[in-house]
């Protein structure tokens, strides 16, 4: 009887992550803060500009690093740029922020002014093609990656289902 309770109560601590693999996800929701929610799959994450990267870092983490020799991506700011925000005043979006969220639970934030008015806008992708493989074809769609962080890899974030405008004020 006390193997049994041993058994029940280890397997209740034992992280379940290590028994499931995480779903790739197929489109992306932004919400919060906008007028009207927004789903973009494939098709329009298509429409906008595609940018050809290469010798890039996918990996989720600053201490592990996995190198993609070409990457076809579109920069998150031009999908974000079809999402009208809640706001009263344009003052106002200098205190938005963006939380995305990966089917796991994982989210890293990025601001409003981060993405729109710096150089990490012009570094922030969405992937659509990796090492020849399709979006499709990419176990860890979607992928968001960031190229200008000082520590790589560590605002990078695959599986993303989606993105959460949010107000600090």
């Amino acid at each position: 009887m006390k193997q049994i309770l041993f058994g029940l109560i280890l397997m209740a601590f034992t992280p379940r992550s290590v028994a499931q693999s995480i779903q790739a996800t197929d489109v992306l929701l932004v919400t919060g803060k906008v007028k009207k929610e927004r789903t973009f799959g494939l098709a329009d994450m298509q429409k906008c500009q595609v940018f050809t990267l290469e010798n890039v870092n996918t990996s989720s983490s600053s201490k592990r690093k996995d190198e993609a020799k070409s990457i076809k991506a579109i920069l998150v700011k031009d999908l974000l740029d079809s999402v009208q925000y809640q706001y009263d005043s344009p003052r106002l979006l200098n205190q938005f922020y963006f939380r995305f969220e990966a089917a796991d639970g994982y989210a890293v934030v990025f601001s409003f002014n981060e993405i729109y008015n710096t150089e990490t806008g012009k570094h922030l992708y969405i992937v659509l093609e990796m090492n020849d493989k399709g979006f499709l074809e990419n176990d860890n769609r979607i992928l968001v990656l960031t190229t200008n962080d000082l520590k790589g890899g560590s605002r990078n974030i695959k599986n993303l289902n989606r993105i959460v405008v949010c107000n600090g004020g």
